[in-house]
């Protein structure tokens, strides 16, 4: 199956060269290993800002890029989590576009699915709020004013 959600304002090739790619989380990759998959070619988008979630997606194979507007949050490689938000914050938004920065291969994860691999392996929701926690973690980094010291 592949998604074909229309082409990202900026191509991958375009994008800051800093940034690293998230490190492979084999343990979640063998809990999906023989799990059905999503093709994605280089440039195609997963979803957009403001689409309604319906599932996460964990990368297989490739790499893909989270941003909004010009603003580029992360690179996500194999291992990786996106859409995350839209399963564990129900009736939102998706708050962030996601697209491939190559030729991926993504599992669909529905609520269904991350109910089961909850009760399957506790492990995976550990993971998961890892993931938001480092990236609520990288956003006050990046934004906040000054670094505060308060002494207690």
């Amino acid at each position: 199956m592949i998604a074909d959600r229309g082409n990202p304002k900026q191509r991958a090739s375009d994008a800051p060269k800093s940034r690293a790619i998230q490190s492979e989380n084999p343990d979640l990759l063998a809990l999906v290993i023989d799990d059905p998959h999503i093709v994605l070619k280089s440039g195609q988008v997963l979803f957009s800002e403001g689409d309604p979630p319906t599932c996460m997606y964990i990368v297989k194979a490739g790499a893909l890029q989270i941003r909004s507007g010009d603003l580029v949050y992360e690179d996500v490689g194999p291992g990786g989590i996106v859409g995350e938000m839209g399963l564990v914050e129900k009736h939102q938004t998706r708050s962030a576009t996601v697209y491939a920065m190559t030729d991926s291969e993504l599992v669909e994860i529905d609520a269904a699915r991350f109910l089961w691999l909850v009760a399957q392996a506790p492990s995976f929701a550990i993971t998961v709020m890892q993931c938001v926690s480092r990236r609520l973690r990288t956003m006050d980094r990046r934004y906040r004013p000054s670094p505060r010291r308060e002494r207690w």
